[in-house]
């Protein structure tokens, strides 16, 4: 056996400080694998939520890691910004998700689309409605979604996810912007039967009061009225009590019958 020292395995580069020709050939060769029907392999960059795709996870890491220059080198060889993870979620909400705004802004300047939805047909405008934070709703308004930007599922507004969310805030964010009170989802579904629903009185006033149609009936033939609460109004707190109040004198200004309760 010879003496001589064996020589010493040199370490690839990393992806992220390669010379561009190699980011570049590494990029290109992600796509190929991809395309060729490779095994599964993705890197698991959320905590749970897997990218199958190679190219998909690599701009993943990349996006999570602000590295524009090769986030665009992954898409021009082929990567996808819409790419969704195993759970049927877009990039953008998986960044949303995670609370990196960084993330975020760098995937809608590579192109990613928020109207695209998840597997429920959420957008990224309906994940913001249910957020605690009204940043992300208003980010995406000034990137110019429409706050009437339908559920790719269910026809439902962002509205529809910020009264079942019971965020006020964002409710009032979204009507600022311009947001339609006359919309219905696929089944009919009002956004004021949506507030009788979840029993939010103030929402149904503020929708009443912004032009809402107090006849609209879903495909039941029920208005809202129908899912308003029924029973006994002692057992209610002195807010609902209050808005159930306004809520009648409205109808009644308006020429519309206040169906009984109790």
């Amino acid at each position: 056996m010879s003496d001589a020292p064996r020589p010493q395995p040199v370490a690839a580069p990393s992806l992220g400080t390669a010379p561009r020709r190699v980011r570049l050939l590494v990029a290109a060769s992600l796509m190929l694998a991809s395309t060729a029907g490779c095994a599964r392999q993705g890197t698991d960059v959320t905590q749970g939520q897997a990218f199958a795709n190679p190219g998909s996870a690599q701009l993943a890491d990349a996006v999570l890691a602000g590295d524009d220059a090769l986030a665009r080198e992954l898409i021009a060889a082929g990567a996808n910004p819409n790419a969704e993870d195993d759970r049927g979620q877009p990039l953008l909400q998986w960044a949303m998700k995670r609370g990196d705004r960084g993330a975020f802004r760098l995937l809608l300047a590579l192109g990613a689309d928020p109207a695209r939805g998840n597997r429920d047909g959420r957008t990224a405008l309906h994940l913001a409605a249910m957020g605690k934070s009204r940043d992300w709703l208003e980010a995406l308004l000034e990137h110019g979604m429409s706050p009437d930007t339908p559920n790719t599922v269910t026809g439902a507004t962002p509205l529809y996810d910020a009264l079942r969310a019971d965020s006020d805030e964002n409710v009032g964010v979204l009507l600022r912007a311009g947001a339609r009170v006359d919309v219905a989802d696929r089944n009919g579904t009002t956004l004021l039967h949506h507030a009788a629903m979840v029993k939010d009185t103030g929402a149904v006033l503020r929708f009443l009061e912004a032009g809402a149609d107090p006849r609209a009936t879903d495909r039941t033939g029920a208005t809202f009225q129908d899912y308003l609460f029924k029973g006994d109004p002692k057992l209610l707190n002195a807010g609902t009590r209050r808005d159930l109040g306004k809520i009648d004198a409205w109808l009644e200004a308006n020429g519309v019958a206040v169906q009984p309760r109790g």
